[in-house]
């Protein structure tokens, strides 16, 4: 697929989606805000599957970016920076709905959290103080960004700026696992439409200002709507803590694990009504909730040799990464957040896939290798040393296995892709090379999470 396309035809496809008017009086123009390779779109396509809602708009700076946005929908971003954005640019595209999903490093808890203040917040807070100059201000907004954004200045900025402007709104902080995809990647949304715009659960004055840790009211909230086919009956349920848990700041001095721990904690020893008083300072409505996962093997490409070999991970790379190696198998339920350093480094940047279960932080990968004999005898013996209770040929195994892991692999750029409920459909450009698509994938969202939240913002049925 070429990502190829003259400026000519960006202009024309930009000049078509502003002055658009063959929609029904009801459909949903949306303009998209740091699009990326297109999610908030894909997601909208998946709330508002009849054709009444399209993207009149989209802005990215990233050209790796643009390309394979261009690529899928046929359009090209803008590329301009929001920084400056004049508020008649944006009255020019009519939209209703805006789709945000602004830099996340001033937020993320293991970063220096600098919040308002760091440079990369600017244009999020640009677009927050044209809204009021807008002629044509838009009925919906939805937020996405890491958890953490909704403990900082910046949330509390967009809020205000919303309730003063004459909008309602909810937040949420949801993961794909809460929709049966066994992937761990907790992010914060705000759901925000025009004051007397009913919302699908009523008009619950409570919400405003509290955290919802459980998914919207919407059909899209069923698992079957995201784990794959053949797969729907294989549901373990499980409770996303990384999601149901509220975290406040870190203390000064802590690590973002000592934060994880210190929350985990409270989360226990709380009461079940969620009255604690971490949780009320938070804002945040607990919710100790488990839900239906499917396993990661319906997310597969393939487990043949072939893919082994061409994502290997190497035993050098093992080496240096043992102790925060996070090994799954196909059969388990979770695998952690690829960020967009997947590939690149191996710490602490998302799960590999294993062929067989180890414990890396056992492992002494400074051991002797031992013979190629000794090897094979440890793939083949270990029952049979059990039976027979050899006690040196089970040493044996355990050592072979102790010196050299089972094979691991990466998960592939297209299983990264499926783990984001992207669908089918979705491909990048010949020229895009592997760690640039990991890069944008990581810089990306899950549909799973998105879709459902738009289809209960855009419903104005109203409670039943």
């Amino acid at each position: 697929m070429s990502a190829d396309a003259s400026p000519g035809s960006a202009r024309r496809a930009r000049s078509e989606q502003t002055n658009a008017t063959d929609e029904g009086p009801d459909a949903v123009r949306a303009l998209e805000f740091y699009c990326g390779v297109g999610g908030l779109h894909f997601s909208l396509l998946r709330a508002r599957p009849n054709g009444d809602a399209r993207v009149v708009g989209a802005f990215d700076i990233n050209p790796n970016a643009c390309d394979v946005y261009e690529a899928n929908f046929g359009t090209r971003p803008i590329a301009n920076s929001l920084s400056a954005v004049p508020a008649a640019k944006l009255d020019a595209f009519n939209s209703s709905l805006w789709l945000m999903s602004p830099p996340c490093q001033p937020f993320t808890r293991q970063g220096s959290q600098r919040d308002a203040s760091d440079a990369r917040s600017e244009s999020f807070l640009r677009l927050l103080d044209v809204l009021p100059a807008l002629a044509r201000k838009p009925s919906y907004l939805l937020v996405e960004n890491v958890v953490g954004f909704e403990t900082s200045e910046t949330r509390e900025l967009m809020l205000t700026t919303l309730e003063r402007n004459g909008f309602s709104h909810r937040e949420f902080i949801l993961t794909p696992r809460m929709f049966g995809v066994p992937y761990s990647r907790p992010r914060y949304f705000c759901a925000a439409k025009r004051r007397g715009l009913p919302w699908a659960d009523g008009d619950d004055v409570v919400a405003e200002r509290t955290v919802r840790r459980a998914p919207p009211r919407a059909s899209l909230s069923h698992p079957k709507h995201w784990v794959p086919r053949g797969y729907e009956d294989d549901l373990e349920q499980a409770e996303p803590t990384e999601a149901t848990v509220p975290r406040l700041k870190r203390e000064d001095g802590q690590t973002a694990a000592q934060a994880a721990a210190a929350a985990k904690a409270r989360h226990r020893n709380s009461a079940p009504d969620g009255g604690d008083d971490a949780s009320a300072r938070e804002g945040s409505s607990r919710t100790s909730r488990t839900y239906g996962v499917a396993s990661l093997r319906g997310f597969l490409e393939s487990t043949s040799d072939a893919s082994w070999s061409e994502h290997e991970v190497s035993i050098a790379e093992l080496r240096k990464a043992r102790l925060s190696v996070d090994a799954v198998l196909p059969g388990d339920r979770k695998c952690n957040c690829f960020t967009k350093s997947y590939g690149k480094f191996t710490k602490g940047t998302g799960s590999f896939l294993v062929e067989s279960a180890f414990d890396f932080k056992a492992w002494d990968p400074l051991g002797p290798e031992p013979p190629k004999r000794a090897r094979e005898e440890a793939s083949v013996r270990p029952s049979v040393d059990a039976a027979d209770g050899d006690d040196a040929g089970a040493a044996r195994a355990r050592d072979a296995e102790h010196t050299r892991p089972p094979r691991t692999r990466y998960f592939s750029p297209r299983e990264v892709a499926n783990i984001h409920s992207f669908p089918a459909t979705f491909a990048f450009p010949d020229r895009i090379t592997k760690a640039q698509r990991f890069a944008l994938l990581g810089n990306s969202l899950s549909v799973a999470c998105v879709a459902p939240l738009l289809e209960y913002l855009l419903n104005d049925a109203g409670e039943e």
